[in-house]
């Protein structure tokens, strides 16, 4: 096995074209691309059919030591002009490593649930349901309101023998933990190919690839599902209710994350219909709706 680096070079890059620096990174072969967002504005809310971004992002790429900056730092400015700002840092290997986890320690969910990076000890019985995710792919780790509201409902939530949707799966950390809590499926899909890599080696390190499956979009058919999971935007939350109500099985949980209090009315209303709403978790203005479907229609 050949020894780790010693050092890594990290390019980080600023810009509201997060995508185009995704590709520059990925086409010099990034070990890791993470993005993050770097200004006030919450998101930029898109149409169902393209990925949601933030307004500003801040994307960072890590490559192994020995990786020329240069070749790299000329091809974003190519792809995205001067605005762009780039920082370019060396770090050493067990720094980065070791800064990773401070940022992300393990976060219990519930009684048993917990999430932590790859390698970080977890002190927990042996009755815990532990998720590992890769430090690589920082984003999706369960810090964030959206994915945490959801993550706390998945704890609570009775998934053995039960088939899941995981509409808009990111890093698989919803799908993953829905397996590791006993569910005998999960499908989860995104419009993102990186995403859809993300969970399958995601769910690969978590042992649960087997029941973890990643169709195209329109690869889902008219299937039903026990549980229907959406944690996106508003917008498109609204504008994809007839398709995740299609999906849900009668009685079938369905759980809604990526909003903010003042568009809960909005996307109820888009579901309204068919569903029957607790009331709203919230945390720090993000909410969560949770409801069920009503009899077969």
């Amino acid at each position: 096995m050949a020894d780790a680096p010693v050092a890594w070079l990290q390019i980080t890059v600023e810009t509201p074209r997060a995508s185009l620096a995704e590709a520059v990174f990925e086409s010099f072969d990034a070990e890791a691309v993470t993005v993050l967002d770097a200004g006030d504005d919450i998101t930029v809310e898109n149409t169902p059919n393209e990925q949601p971004a933030f307004v500003d992002s801040r994307i960072t790429g890590l490559f192994t030591d020995g990786t020329r900056a240069e070749p790299i730092e000329a091809a974003l400015r190519e792809a995205l002009g001067n605005e762009a700002t780039i920082r370019t840092d060396r770090l050493e290997n067990q720094d980065w490593a070791s800064a990773w986890l401070a940022q992300h320690p393990p976060i219990r969910f519930g009684e048993r649930l917990w999430i932590a990076p790859h390698n970080a000890p977890v002190e927990a019985d042996d009755e815990a349901i532990v998720v590992r995710l890769d430090p690589g792919l920082a984003f999706g780790t369960g810090t964030h309101p959206t994915t945490a509201l959801c993550l706390a409902w998945l704890a609570e939530a009775d998934l053995a023998g039960k088939h899941v949707l995981d509409y808009g799966c990111g890093s698989g950390i919803l799908a993953v933990a829905a397996a590791r809590l006993g569910a005998a499926s999960v499908t989860a899909v995104d419009i993102d190919d990186q995403a859809v890599r993300a969970t399958q080696e995601n769910a690969e390190r978590n042992g649960v690839l087997e029941r973890i499956q990643t169709p195209a979009l329109d690869g889902i058919g008219e299937r039903r599902f026990d549980i229907v999971l959406a944690n996106i935007l508003a917008k498109p939350l609204i504008a994809l209710a007839p398709t995740l109500t299609a999906h849900a099985a009668p009685g079938a949980p369905l759980v809604l994350s990526g909003l903010l209090t003042r568009q809960i009315e909005d996307v109820k209303n888009a579901y309204d219909r068919a569903f029957e709403f607790a009331e709203p978790a919230v945390e720090e203005d993000w909410v969560r709706l949770n409801g069920w479907r009503h009899g077969a229609g």
